[in-house]
């Protein structure tokens, strides 16, 4: 299957790129996070080498109103990074007690909304970052790269696996 690479996934690859991005992190395999957080930042790179785009403060200063631009969009990111995830990491526990209180039903309810509200504040802010990202690509805002692209700049997009 080759991958293809949007503007949308170059606003994904950014956030992946950031120390504060967690996701998909094993919890006991520094090795394998190592290897990831590595095959991120390789992949970040080279997306904004294809897009010819340093999302940096002097990488979009050339661009018309390139510094504001890039303010909205680095905060968008902030945002999205800022928002926890549940924080429970033992559920069953959790079910069990809420059923011998007899309130399984209604938390687990407002639980399953405020999942659907983060997942939704999420994807908004990555709206937010692929917008802005096509105002700063110009003509180049609707290209679309492949994972040959990306090995053609010295890029292997086949990310690690965990063991």
């Amino acid at each position: 299957m080759t991958k293809s690479y949007d503007r949308r996934a170059f606003a994904l690859s950014y956030l992946a790129a950031q120390p504060e991005y967690s996701h998909g992190f094993s919890d006991d395999d520094s090795e394998y996070n190592d290897a990831l957080r590595a095959y991120r930042e390789r992949l970040f790179k080279g997306l904004e080498s294809l897009f010819g785009l340093e999302l940096t403060w002097d990488g979009v200063s050339d661009r018309t109103d390139g510094s504001v631009l890039f303010v909205l969009f680095s905060s968008a990111a902030r945002n999205h990074l800022g928002v926890e995830a549940s924080g429970f990491l033992e559920g069953g526990l959790l079910v069990k007690a809420l059923e011998r209180a007899g309130q399984d039903g209604p938390v687990l309810a407002s639980m399953s909304r405020s999942i659907d509200l983060r997942d939704r504040l999420w994807a908004s802010y990555v709206d937010t970052m692929e917008l802005v990202l096509g105002i700063l690509l110009g003509e180049r805002a609707d290209d679309v790269f492949t994972s040959a692209d990306l090995r053609a700049v010295g890029v292997d997009d086949t990310e690690p696996r965990e063991r």
